[in-house]
């Protein structure tokens, strides 16, 4: 009579770790300097002249300030 018991509670507890105790959460990995880069690649800024924005890959840089073309940089 014990050892049917206790194979019963062996079988609710092979059945309980099987499908109902949750597994331990993966702990993610910081972001890399890749990944926050890449996003900073796809950010809008207004131009300093004429206000249109334009994405941080495609903007013209001068003394910090983001233009949308030349024109506009030589211009300022």
């Amino acid at each position: 009579m014990l050892l049917k018991i206790l194979l019963v509670l062996g079988v609710i507890a092979a059945v309980y770790f099987i499908f109902f105790k949750k597994s331990t959460p993966v702990t993610k990995k910081p972001k890399s300097d890749t990944a926050a880069k890449k996003s900073d690649d796809d950010t809008m800024v207004p131009c300093e002249a004429c206000g249109v924005f334009v994405s941080v890959k495609e903007a013209f840089i001068k003394e910090g300030k983001y233009y949308c073309s030349k024109s506009c940089m030589e211009g300022a």
